[in-house]
């Protein structure tokens, strides 16, 4: 199985990328493992050692709000990028943590308004 660095999650609807970048201004992207259906994996420096977990969840049944919702933890304090695109309508989302500081999740439940 080769490595890939996207993600494709929730029946292939979403792909999920992340870049990296040290202080030294050394850059790349991240390597995708899949975990289940909707959740994944990156590991940046080493494949033993998972950076950042993605999870894009199908809540469009969910009453009030339908939507896909985006969510992601890492240990890590390098910089990430993570970049999530709707490959049926297009819509991108993305969210950065910043250099030397600790991975902030992501709780975004209101990400994509882009339900069949």
């Amino acid at each position: 199985n080769a490595s890939t660095t996207a993600l494709s999650v929730t029946g292939g609807r979403f792909a999920v990328e992340a870049r990296w970048r040290i202080a030294t201004g050394a850059s790349g992207d991240g390597i995708a493992s899949p975990l289940t259906s909707d959740t994944g994996t990156f590991w940046f420096f080493a494949p033993s050692n998972l950076e950042v977990v993605v999870k894009v969840l199908d809540a469009c049944g969910f009453p009030g709000a339908p939507r896909f919702w985006v969510f992601a933890a890492g240990l890590t304090d390098v910089e990430v990028t993570l970049t999530v695109t709707d490959t049926v309508s297009g819509a991108v989302k993305t969210y950065r943590n910043l250099l030397g500081t600790a991975f902030q999740p992501v709780q975004d439940t209101g990400a994509f308004a882009t339900c069949p």
